[in-house]
């Protein structure tokens, strides 16, 4: 047997121990009878004869017999898994990396108020408020306020949700955000459910219209003109995905309000509100300063990309893995993260030296476009400014003197 089929078994055996242990319903049926008894009467001769007669109900219900050889099995299948997932998976030789309690503190703080468990973050504020930042303790109000706006927009409530759109409207104009255009398609699908096609009707000039086709419609006036000949342009130019939307949503008021069971049923689909709940979590973040996902999930997903070659690596190289890690201060190689966090990775390692660059040792931007360590620039030129060397990526020249410091 493989030592993959013997998890297995284990597995099902702790399974099995758990669900023919019938303690708990043992443990309520003895909780029914004392409360039975405490009701049973309020004169002494009355609880006198109930309490005569419990010890032999609990005796009855078996409370006492069985529990603690069902106990000891479960026990002891539990310790035969672990003991079988620890020679199935050994322990890798890694170093012990210190970690800061106070970022760690925040950093789990601040997940748990984006993943909306605030009871969790209350409880942190109560036992570690000293190594929490005042700036992140600012975050929850917010973020509280976010939860219970997509929380209303899932239930097809779009009042806070249109009222956070509305206090950052200029922000959003100025982003070119969908949120406004995928809440105004709610609301028209709210007004259409009620039969309100007029609403409806008003709703797609006022709001659908402008949004789709953004500063296009616009007089220099400011004000929203719609005329053909911009209708035209909107459709043969940038616009013409939104206005492809727009249209669709035009031809929907010929259903209303029998949406369903109509090749217009799709509006009616969760999907549209889970699309607008993902832009307005994007959006709201944005405005706190906060990534989409937060700093521990990355690292946890970093880590489970990572782990595996690390520890083939340890059970190759064996102790020298360590000292090569302590020695150095990072990883004694170079593993890709997921493209979905390499956002989060802002330093810029040189493609020659393989080093990551520091404020002494800035990243260079050739006039060729390719991005160079300063260092390794140095040398290629032999220290000299005004040496010409040949870029290690192409054809073209160039001098220290002409390379651009490059702020990332």
């Amino acid at each position: 047997m493989s030592e993959i089929d013997l998890i297995s078994s284990l597995l099902d055996k702790v399974a099995k121990k758990q669900r023919v242990d019938t303690v708990p319903q043992r443990l309520d049926e003895m909780l029914q009878i004392l409360d039975s008894w405490e009701d049973s009467g309020t004169d002494d001769d009355s609880r006198a004869a109930a309490l005569a007669s419990l010890g032999s109900k609990l005796e009855a219900v078996g409370v006492a017999q069985g529990e603690s050889s069902t106990a000891r099995e479960l026990e002891s299948s539990v310790r035969k898994l672990g003991k079988a997932v620890c020679k199935a998976m050994p322990q890798p030789t890694l170093p012990d990396v210190p970690l800061d309690d106070g970022a760690l503190v925040q950093v789990l703080y601040v997940h748990m108020l984006c993943a909306g468990r605030f009871d969790v973050a209350l409880a942190l504020e109560r036992e570690a408020a000293d190594a929490i930042a005042a700036p992140t303790l600012q975050l929850r109000a917010p973020l509280e306020a976010l939860h219970a706006a997509l929380s209303a927009l899932r239930a097809r409530d779009l009042s806070p949700a249109l009222a956070w759109a509305a206090d950052h409207r200029e922000r959003l104009e100025a982003l070119g955000s969908r949120l406004p255009f995928l809440l105004a398609r709610l609301a028209f699908v709210s007004h259409l459910e009620k039969g309100e096609t007029l609403a409806a009707l008003a709703l797609a000039r006022e709001r659908l219209l402008p949004l789709a086709l953004g500063e296009g419609c616009r007089s220099p006036r400011g004000k929203i003109e719609l005329s053909a000949t911009v209708l035209r342009g909107a459709a043969a130019g940038e616009c013409a995905h939104g206005i492809a939307a727009v249209r669709s949503l035009m031809g929907s008021l010929a259903f209303a309000p029998a949406l369903r069971g109509s090749r217009y049923e799709w509006l009616l689909e969760p999907s549209l509100a889970e699309e607008a709940c993902e832009a307005l979590t994007c959006e709201a973040l944005a405005a706190l300063g906060l990534p989409r996902g937060s700093a521990l999930s990355s690292c946890v997903a970093a880590g489970e990309a990572v782990l595996p070659r690390l520890v083939k690596l340890s059970s190759l190289l064996g102790p020298k893995f360590v000292d090569v890690w302590r020695s150095g201060g990072e990883l004694p190689v170079e593993l890709e993260l997921p493209p979905t966090h390499r956002m989060h990775h802002s330093i810029f390692a040189c493609p020659v030296s393989k080093e990551p660059t520091t404020p002494g040792n800035p990243p260079m931007l050739l006039p060729c476009g390719h991005v160079l360590a300063l260092g390794s620039l140095t040398k290629l030129a032999r220290g000299s400014r005004t040496v010409r060397f040949k870029c290690p990526y192409c054809p073209a020249e160039a001098t220290t003197a002409m390379a651009k410091v490059l702020h990332l």
